[in-house]
């Protein structure tokens, strides 16, 4: 229950926060946030296009 607990707890502050933000305003800091996160942890997020899949698929299946 204490991870609950804490989970609720961040909820609430991150709702103190934003209670007061226009709709606008609350996507502009999701994406900064987002942004953030990703360089910090050095990921690349991108659709894979379909020659791609079909390459990835081919690969798996010499492996498996």
């Amino acid at each position: 229950m204490k991870g609950l607990d804490e989970i609720h707890q961040i909820m609430e502050e991150i709702y103190d926060e934003e209670k007061n933000l226009a709709s606008e305003e609350r996507i502009k800091r999701i994406r900064q946030e987002s942004e953030r996160f990703l360089k910090e942890r050095n990921v690349n997020l991108k659709r894979i296009l379909l020659r791609e899949k079909k390459h990835i698929l081919q690969f798996r299946g010499r492996f498996t």
